[in-house]
């Protein structure tokens, strides 16, 4: 009998361990679906057709029940295609020694948590790391390669990653003051936080993901606020900061080109001489923003939706009509 009863005990855990294999490698299966990678860890989660789907929030799963098998299909086909290389743990001694050879290669790398703060990581190797909650304060990551990188919750007070190549990389909800990414690449990225006056001016920041997705937010509504922000000269062509708060910030000369900035906030911003040709401007606050010189103000959208009294946005009168 106690033989019999240690056989089934040992089924059922081993049935129990196998549907709780995370599917989608822990990465939350609604984001997947919208073409988002975040990774959980499965707290929240549903069981269907005897497999195990992580989610990011109690919202998420909500969605995926909607349409599980829909939601799973979406999910599969993103997972496939941009599934990361799995990450190597390492100690804290192993990091630092790592660092201190002329050869740093650190990519596929997990470093989550570890404290680095102060060091020279310029020299360092480091695509698809992951730093998530790693200390990385007055780091110096100038010039490094950092695409694909995992930076969120990462402590970046007064880090220095002007000139890094971010490209790909997804720096969610970390800890940000006085970090500098001026002339960094962050094409296609993916950033959410509070940054305050960041420096990203002259940064490529193309086909950047730095809105607010309302149905894709695992931790809830987050959006890109970087008031007092330097941003002059830099490229956001093809880039999404709907909703973000870029109050006061220099967007001079920038490059705003077929850019999403529905209700973002722009009081007060000083976007002399960007280009803004195609930008959705739909319900965008424009109360104070400088527009002198701006280019492509009869090629924007939603423009006759923004709110707030700017300055200098007078569209000419033989291209379109006044506001």
């Amino acid at each position: 009998m106690n033989k019999l009863k240690w056989t089934i005990a040992s089924i059922t855990m081993l049935l129990a361990n196998f549907a709780f294999a995370a599917e989608f490698n822990g990465q939350c299966t609604t984001s997947l679906s919208k073409g988002a990678m975040f990774k959980t860890d499965c707290n929240i989660k549903e069981i269907y057709q005897g497999k195990t789907y992580c989610f990011g929030s109690e919202a998420s799963r909500a969605a995926f029940l909607q349409d599980p098998d829909t939601t799973i299909m979406k999910a599969r086909e993103m997972f496939t295609k941009n599934a990361e290389p799995e990450r190597e743990k390492m100690t804290q001694e192993e990091a630092l020694k790592r660092i201190a050879s002329a050869s740093c290669d650190l990519s596929n790398r997990d470093l989550g948590y570890l404290e680095l703060d102060g060091k020279d990581l310029r020299h360092c190797n480091m695509v698809n790391t992951s730093f998530f909650g790693a200390y990385l304060r007055g780091a110096n990551l100038s010039g490094a390669n950092l695409q694909k990188s995992y930076l969120n919750l990462a402590r970046l007070e007064n880090a220095d990653l002007s000139s890094a190549n971010l490209t790909d990389a997804t720096i969610f909800q970390a800890i940000f003051d006085k970090t500098n990414f001026k002339g960094a690449n962050l094409t296609n990225a993916r950033m959410i936080g509070t940054l305050g006056n960041v420096d990203m001016s002259g940064a490529q920041i193309s086909k950047g993901k730095f809105g607010l997705d309302i149905g894709n937010q695992p931790m809830g509504a987050m959006r890109f606020d970087a008031e007092g922000g330097k941003f002059n000269g830099s490229n956001f062509e093809g880039a999404d900061i709907n909703r973000a708060n870029v109050r006061y910030a220099d967007f001079r000369g920038a490059n705003l080109r077929n850019t999403d900035l529905f209700r973002a906030d722009l009081s007060k911003a000083d976007l002399t001489g960007a280009d803004i040709t195609g930008a959705n401007l739909n319900e965008a606050v424009l109360d104070g923003t400088v527009m002198t010189g701006v280019k492509g103000l009869e090629a924007i959208k939603g423009y006759d939706m923004a709110k707030g009294k700017c300055i200098d946005c007078d569209i000419p009168k033989a291209t379109s009509t006044s506001r």
